[in-house]
This record gives C-alpha cells, structure tokens and sequence, in this order.
C-alpha cells in the first residue's frame, strides 16, 4: 500500500518485526498502515461511484434524445401517411361519379383516421418499451456500482479488523528482559488499544464514505430515470399532437374533393 507521501507502508511482517525491537513505532506503524488500507479503500469507493455516475447521466441522455427523436419521427410519419392516403384518393376522385366520390371520402376517412390512430398507438407503445428498457438498464448500472462499492468496503473493512486484532495480539505477547512481565503486559495492553483504535476509527471514515458514495449513486441513478420518464411522457404527447394534425390534414384534404 503506498502512502499519500509516496512512501511504502509497512506490511504486518515488517510490523510484527519492529515489536520485540521498539513497541511504540511498531504500534504507529500499523496505525499508518490501516490509514493507507483505508485511504487507498475510500479512493476506490469514490472512483467507482463517479464514474457510475458520469455513466447514467450519458446513458440517460441518450435515452431520452432516442425517444424525442422516434416520437418526431413518428409524428412526422403520421402526417405523411394523412398526404399519401389523400393523394391516392384524389387522383382517383376526378373520374368517379359524385355519389360514389361522396361515400368514398366517408369510408376512406374513416378506416384512414383509425389506422392513423393505430399506428399512433404502436409509437407510443414503442416508445415506452425503449424506455422502460433504458430504465432497467440504468438502475442496473447503479445496482453493479453499488455492489462494488460494498464488496470494497467489505473487503477492506474485514481485513482492517482482522490485521488489527492480529497486530494487537502481538502487541499483547511482548516480553522483554527490561521490563516485569506486568510492565510488559500493561504496555502491551495500551499499544494495543492504539491498533484497535486506529482500525475502529479507519473503520468509521470508510463507512460514512461508503454511505455518502451509495446515496449518491442513488441519487444521480433516480434523476436519471426521472429524465427517461419524462422524456417519454412528451413524446408521448408529441405522437398525439402529430395524430391531431394528421388526422386534421386528412379531413381537410378529403374534404376539398367532397
């Protein structure tokens, strides 16, 4: 673990080593080394939290300009499919009897008018299916950070505690000829205190870290689907607006050879 002054932390080998020589620098060595575990831990749960982040906000952009783009396209569809079937019919018009042009433009209208409407409808539903599949593979994004975040914190957090308990029993064990085994032990028992300490307080800063990274993974993952949602919501209201002036346009058009 490389520590924020470049330099390379000891590993529990080189603590346990310093022990029988200097008990105190062996205790600070270890409360360096869980604040390196623990910084180099809260840099990964950052990092992956940003960039899963920065990767819903960019998928739910394109999510939404996917589903405004279908609905004009669908819109613009509609409108033509309005001309087509009215041009067909008027080059027909001209040579027909009126009763029979009358009747036509009756008939026409209608089936025209509820085929417009249908093919609205499979817009709409289209369009909700492409975003409803935009969600769930948003919220999937934020679910695979946030496992990553936990599975880091839990892996650091475990090993932390473990390494302190192991640093601390050998802390515990420390005889030396210079000293009476109750000097000994109670000297084993501070120092010991200080590796509990520093894993317990590195164990802390983790953790609200931890929380901070998930909330916003949640956050940013819950706005971004709300943009997709809403997105979908005024294209769906863009196909609707598109079927009126289709539709409009039909009546319009049959109307002038009626």
């Amino acid at each position: 673990m490389t520590s924020d002054n470049g330099g390379q932390s000891p590993g529990l080998d080189e603590i346990y080593a310093l022990i029988d020589k200097n008990r105190v620098a062996a205790a600070r060595a270890a409360q360096a080394k869980f604040h390196n575990d623990v910084e180099s831990a809260i840099a990964t749960i950052v990092s992956i939290g940003t960039i899963a982040g920065a990767r819903v906000q960019a998928d739910s952009r394109i999510a939404s300009a996917k589903v405004l783009i279908n609905a004009e396209l669908a819109a613009t569809r509609l409108l033509a499919e309005a001309e087509v079937h009215a041009s067909r019919w008027a080059s027909q018009a001209m040579t027909k009897p009126k009763g029979v042009v009358e009747a036509a433009l009756i008939e026409i209208g209608k089936q025209t008018s509820l085929q417009l409407a249908m093919n609205a409808k499979e817009s709409v539903a289209k369009i909700q299916q492409d975003a409803e599949a935009a969600i769930t593979a948003l919220r999937e994004t934020g679910a695979v950070a946030i496992r990553e975040v936990r599975a880091a914190a839990a892996y650091v957090a475990e090993q932390t505690k473990r390494d302190a308990e192991l640093a601390a029993h050998k802390l515990n064990e420390y005889r030396k000829q210079v000293h009476t085994p109750a000097d000994a032990a109670s000297d084993g028992e501070d120092l010991a205190q200080i590796v509990i300490k520093a894993a317990e307080e590195g164990s802390v800063k983790l953790q609200e870290t931890l929380q901070a990274t998930l909330d916003n993974i949640n956050a940013m993952t819950d706005a971004a689907c709300l943009t997709v949602h809403e997105a979908a919501l005024a294209s769906e209201k863009r196909i609707e607006e598109g079927l009126e002036r289709a539709l409009a346009r039909l009546q319009e058009t049959l109307k002038s050879y009626s």
